[in-house]
């Protein structure tokens, strides 16, 4: 598994008791630690894109929507995604899948109640200081 080191953690390193964050990068390819169904979990509770490294066809693009993992019957084990590049939602066998990395941006990231706080106070104080500071309404900041 691989990965910005900054941004994310491999399964193996993971406390099953501690949450650990998954970010932008962060890779598994088959024969690698860790297995795929660890990975769909990981790409799942992931708020960006996640591209799917397919066997037999061109990789995808997109978000990983909803899994269905059967620890009984691993073939009827996929994956739901809706492709970047626009169309239907497309079901994946996970016996198609070679690998997965979390390749898009975390929409959510930093999007926290508290960051936005923080960031809020701290303009609204240098505003009432005089100084020149980006718009603090109370509308949501646009996405990149």
């Amino acid at each position: 598994m691989q990965g910005d080191a900054s941004e994310a953690e491999s399964i193996e390193d993971a406390d099953s008791d501690e949450a650990v964050r998954y970010g932008r990068g962060f890779s598994w390819v088959e024969g690698e630690p860790g297995s795929l169904e660890e990975m769909v979990e990981i790409a799942f509770d992931y708020r960006g894109d996640v591209s799917i490294l397919l066997r037999d066809e061109d990789d995808l693009v997109g978000y990983l929507a909803n899994r269905s993992i059967s620890q009984q019957a691993p073939a009827e084990s996929w994956i739901e995604v809706f492709p970047a590049a626009g169309g239907a939602r497309r079901r994946i066998s996970l016996a198609a899948i070679r690998g997965l990395i979390l390749s898009g941006k975390d929409v959510a990231s930093g999007k926290s109640w508290e960051n936005w706080l923080k960031k809020y106070t701290e303009r609204r104080d240098a505003l009432a200081r005089g100084e020149d500071v980006e718009n603090i309404d109370l509308f949501p900041d646009e996405l990149d």
